[in-house]
């Protein structure tokens, strides 16, 4: 059989065309506040309290009347006629309006004077000062932070509605074997649904992973129908391409329209985009790093656009230490090794290409060449996208003194780049 070459449309069109064809999905679902971090308001949230319900004591010392304390100083202390020991935090007694601080205050039980008069009100929160009951606390749209689940809780409330939207997982290819298996000649342990698992999960949707289907395009069909039906948007890992066994666009245009098959980014470019009764589904290369960056270019942005964002990559200056051929045509995806050397950072390009994962493990960055860039040279600076917290980049070897009694080994120049798909 001739393999069919792929018309591949530029990124941007692709995600735009996402964007204006799939609406995001108007559904909710109600959780308990403590589970709910990273999730969605679905509508404002308003307190059931009012916080705090009395007025209470701002600092440690005597509720007063503060009409008593006119004239009190350090030279003359005014006797207290019926102070209450109060703590901060504490309710202050019906009918008195102030605090003395402690550290105001001298005498023993049954005999108190101050030294500081104080006016109506001083060292006391009012009631409601927080929030009164009523009041908003959330707005809808809102991602929940950990901090928000506090003051929920506080607030009275112990569940609430949140955006809700579906994702499923269909892992496919005779040669798959499930993760705990031994995978035997020619043979691979499926991992890709996985890791897009996790990536969608972070952007606080819900992901369903279905059992692997094997190279066949009636099981693709049956299990294309239940995703579609169970889920808002689904992805189907390999069978993207043009080979012989890769059935997905075929299988997507029996049920609905491919409306892309063929994207022009490196790696990723065989993936598909395609619409069955109204929904998305995205099918994915199978080459895990290929498969990766489809999940974060693609289905990210449009969950992104339904209010589903997952904590943006932190973002850092650094210097490329080696050139990096790109096709001007593509959109390209280039894994880093970042170190620290000295003040500033070093970007090294890893060996590209879709098919090893060590790359993604070994990378710390990657840097994304536009379409219309091109290659980049040896030194450039150029702002990179962090895979991990910051505080995983080392420093380089060139920019350590060797420890005692340790002896540096040189190593061989490295190979310069291929450029890979």
């Amino acid at each position: 059989m001739v393999r069919r070459r792929l018309a591949s449309k530029p990124l941007a069109e692709v995600r735009e065309m996402m964007r204006s064809t799939f609406p995001r999905p108007n559904r909710k679902i109600r959780i308990p506040v403590a589970g709910a971090a990273g999730r969605v308001t679905a509508g404002p949230v308003y307190s059931s309290l009012t916080v705090p319900a009395t007025d209470i004591a701002a600092r440690d010392g005597f509720a007063v009347v503060s009409s008593e304390t006119p004239g009190a100083d350090d030279r003359g202390p005014v006797p207290l006629p019926n102070p209450r020991r109060v703590n901060t935090g504490n309710a202050i007694p019906p009918g008195y309006d102030a605090v003395v601080m402690i550290e105001d205050v001298t005498g023993r039980d049954g005999a108190w004077s101050t030294g500081k008069a104080v006016l109506p009100g001083e060292w006391i929160h009012p009631a409601g000062t927080e929030i009164r009951q009523g009041e908003l606390i959330l707005p809808a749209g809102h991602p929940i932070r950990p901090c928000d689940i506090g003051a929920l809780l506080t607030y009275g409330i112990t569940d609430l509605d949140v955006r809700d939207v579906t994702v499923g997982l269909i892992p496919t290819g005779s040669e798959l074997v499930p993760a705990g298996g031994r995978p035997g000649p020619g043979e691979v342990i499926e991992s890709n649904t996985a890791v897009a698992a996790v990536l969608l999960g972070e952007a606080g949707v819900t992901c369903t992973r279905y059992g692997i289907v094997h190279d066949d395009p009636e099981q693709l069909r049956q299990a294309i129908r239940r995703g579609i039906r169970e889920n808002d948007l689904l992805l189907v890992s390999a069978g993207s391409s043009a080979g012989t066994r890769d059935f997905t666009a075929g299988v997507i245009g029996d049920l609905g329209k491919v409306l892309v098959h063929g994207i022009a980014m490196k790696p990723g470019e065989p993936a598909i985009v395609g619409r069955i009764d109204g929904k998305p589904v995205v099918g994915l290369p199978g080459y895990p790093i290929a498969a990766l960056t489809a999940v974060r270019e693609l289905a990210l942005p449009l969950l992104a656009e339904w209010g589903f964002c997952p904590r943006p990559a932190e973002r850092l200056r650094a210097r490329l230490a080696g050139t990096i051929a790109a096709d001007p045509g593509y959109d390209e995806f280039v894994l880093l090794a970042v170190s620290r050397a000295g003040d500033r950072y070093v970007a090294t390009p890893l060996p590209r290409g879709a098919r090893t994962q060590m790359a993604a493990v070994r990378a710390s960055a990657y840097l994304h060449i536009p379409a219309g860039t091109g290659s980049i040279r040896d030194g450039t600076e150029v702002e990179v996208l962090l895979t991990g917290p910051r505080w995983m980049i080392g420093e380089s070897p060139e920019s350590r003194e060797p420890a005692p009694g340790c002896r540096v080994r040189e190593r061989e120049a490295a190979s310069p780049l291929k450029d890979g798909s």
